[in-house]
């Protein structure tokens, strides 16, 4: 370059001053932001391990259930009735059963009680 080519370009010392905070609180700005991504990379790998090993252990989990399933007796459901009026049917006739015996037992505590009166 020729010194002719040059071009200069003249600040005042305030000018001057107040460029280069700006500058420096440029260059300060995007260090802290590469340390927050820096931070970021390393806390995302953090997670996938986390996962992969969270992954791992789900399917051991489920693996082990499906053998449980294997070994374990199967269970039978009995039939429920069909009807709503044969479930009424049932429970009444319980209900019956139960009142009665009850009806009963009072009978006979009452009847002890008048024998030991007299």
């Amino acid at each position: 370059m020729k010194g002719s080519d040059l071009v200069y370009v003249k600040f005042n010392y305030e000018e001057g001053l107040e460029s280069k905070k700006i500058l420096l609180s440029s260059e300060m700005s995007l260090l802290r932001i590469l340390k927050i991504i820096k931070k970021y990379h390393l806390l995302r790998a953090k997670e996938l391990k986390l996962k992969l090993k969270m992954h791992k252990n789900m399917k051991e989990t489920s693996a082990k259930i499906k053998s449980l399933q294997k070994k374990l007796p199967k269970v039978k459901i009995s039939k429920k009735p069909k009807k709503e009026q044969e479930m009424f049917e049932i429970a009444k006739t319980k209900e019956e059963k139960y009142d009665f015996d009850l009806e009963k037992q009072l009978e006979e505590i009452q009847e002890k009680l008048k024998s030991l009166e007299n």
